[in-house]
Formats: structure tokens, sequence, C-alpha cells
């Protein structure tokens, strides 16, 4: 169980590189590897400790919530979401 878990989380970093391009890929691989953490944390915690469970899913809530609406306020002032077009100096 431990090595799929291991294997997910690779594979959701191999996603975040290859697609890190878009805005939306990037947001969903993050979240992917999220919920492989909170996996890990769910099997060796066995829910002992639910508390420190429920604070890692708040802040994924928390990030995956700043992450949309940064997805809308670059389609709304740059009309896509790729970080390819995006420069520093704009801002």
């Amino acid at each position: 169980m431990t090595s799929l878990i291991i294997m997910l989380y690779l594979i959701g970093v191999f996603v975040l590189f290859i697609n890190r391009y878009y805005l939306m890929m990037i947001l969903m691989s993050i979240e992917f590897i999220y919920m492989n953490l909170l996996l890990m944390l769910c099997i060796y915690f066995c829910m002992f400790n639910i508390l420190g469970i429920f604070t890692f899913l708040i802040s994924i809530v928390c990030e995956a919530g700043l992450g949309l609406s940064l997805l809308v306020m670059m389609s709304f002032f740059y009309g896509n979401e790729m970080m390819k077009t995006m420069s520093l100096i704009k801002c």
C-alpha cells in the first residue's frame, strides 16, 4: 500500500513538471499530490490524530480557493491561463 501511495505521489509530481505552463493543470496536479499526502497521513496515523488531518484538509481547501481565484483573475486580465505568456516584469 505504501509503494502505491509513493508511486501516485511521484506521478503527481511528474504531471506537475510536464504541464507546468497551464495554471489549471498545475492546480489539479497539486491537488492530486495533496490527496496522496492525505491518504498517507490517514494510513500512517490510522485516525489517531484526527485534528492534524482536519488541519491538513483545511489547508488544502484554502489553497484550492486561492488557486481558483488566481485562475479567474488571470483569465479576466490576460485572457488565458498560460504561465508561459506571463512575465514578472509586467507586474
